[in-house]
């Protein structure tokens, strides 16, 4: 069933005027009540304990150890190099095999560890690392497997465990999207031998800047936390290499006064997405990601792919249109990973062997979606929409 275009406005491209007045951004940080995060920065300036292990960061890596389905958390001064600890903590040589269609964080951990990065192509409905192709990159130099939940959609988790289990793989998730996220009921945590975490302020639980480890096998955290501390196991004693990745406390008190109003602001996302559902249920030209059966989302972003045949434009005309609007969605994620140059020349970046990944990352835009966004922000956006392929004749060739 397809709906036909029936807007009368005339889209801010072709000269109407723009559905919003401001600036309305893909995300917002959530910011927790003045006096929740006074409370516990009163208590970290009354200690001067800024930093190395405070109370605020023990307490924070519990909460969410026991929150997000682990035996332990280890809070790190970003997400990115909490992958870089991750895959240090296993002792890795050689090839890791990951996704394109990712956040160039992903594999750039990789890159810096010393370790191969090498592509497979994505399932073309869940828009994850698809376990069958990723069976064909295992070779003689495989190290891990560095699947993504994509924004937030769980990967197929039974068969990646499968996989790493019978070529002695480690499974680590680059998890940055999904916290919060359950599937069958369990922590999205409690699959794998580690998960990565992003606690950056675009995350719907953040620290300003932070991230996570998070994983079943209680006695990596020592590794981990050697790691993040430049090897140092006591006042006299240090075992090895390791940098600076610690986590402040000044980002644990943000963190733990966040923390406390996640819920909400994924129930108020919830009804906004639903929303966008509604309005778009039946647009030829417009797809939605599959998610995997069994997910409790946590609704981290709002994601369409369109098709330009169906829709009339291609998705980077709409991108460029909407922009014309002051919506300001975003083309996650353009160019792929294993077109960048750094990565380009891989034999794993070959087009030819990705071409679910190539397309996708060509259809994919994200809207706009944060708690207090609006219903009526979500039908003014859906408005823009209806008015560009109501007009896309006229939006193509203004655009051109």
């Amino acid at each position: 069933m397809s709906v036909a275009p029936g807007s009368k406005r005339r889209p801010a491209v072709l000269g109407g005027a723009p559905v919003f007045a401001a600036p309305v951004t893909v995300t917002r940080a959530l910011a927790p009540a003045r006096d929740a995060m006074d409370r516990r920065l009163d208590g970290v300036l009354a200690d001067r304990w800024f930093t190395n292990d405070g109370a605020l960061v023990r307490e924070l890596e519990s909460r969410l150890a026991e929150r997000l389905g682990g035996a332990y958390c280890a809070a790190f001064c970003n997400g990115t190099f909490a992958i870089e600890a991750a895959l240090r903590s296993f002792d890795l040589e050689g090839e890791v095999i990951t996704t394109p269609f990712t956040f160039p964080a992903t594999v750039h951990a990789i890159a810096w560890s010393g370790l191969e990065p090498v592509f497979c192509d994505v399932d073309p409905e869940s828009w994850n690392l698809d376990p069958a192709r990723a069976a064909e990159r295992i070779g003689a130099r495989s190290a891990a497997l560095l699947p993504v939940h994509v924004f937030g959609n769980p990967c197929d988790v039974a068969a990646l465990a499968g996989l790493g289990r019978r070529h002695d793989l480690p499974v680590i998730y680059d998890a940055a999207h999904a916290f919060d996220v359950r599937l069958h009921g369990r922590p999205i945590a409690a699959h794998g031998d580690c998960s990565v975490f992003s606690f950056h302020a675009t995350k719907i639980f953040h620290t300003g800047e932070g991230g996570g480890a998070v994983g079943p096998d209680a006695g990596r955290y020592e590794r981990l936390r050697l790691l993040r501390n430049f090897g140092i196991a006591s006042e006299d004693v240090v075992r090895g290499v390791g940098v600076n990745g610690k986590l402040s406390e000044l980002h644990a008190a943000l963190g733990l006064a966040v923390l406390d109003d996640v819920a909400a602001e994924t129930r108020r996302r919830a009804a906004l997405a639903a929303r966008y559902r509604e309005r778009l249920a039946g647009w030829e030209g417009i797809r939605l990601q599959r998610m995997a059966p069994g997910t409790t989302p946590n609704h981290f972003n709002f994601a369409i792919a369109i098709e330009e045949a169906g829709f009339g434009l291609s998705r980077d005309a709409v991108y460029h249109a909407l922009r014309a609007e002051n919506v300001m969605a975003r083309r996650y994620f353009n160019p792929l990973c294993s077109e960048i140059d750094a990565y380009r020349g891989l034999p794993s970046a070959s087009p030819d062997a990705l071409p679910h990944a190539h397309r996708i990352s060509r259809e994919v835009l994200c809207l706009p979606l944060f708690g207090d966004l609006g219903e009526d922000s979500v039908d003014g956006v859906v408005d823009a929409l209806d008015s560009l392929r109501a007009c896309a004749p006229e939006v193509r060739r203004a655009l051109t």
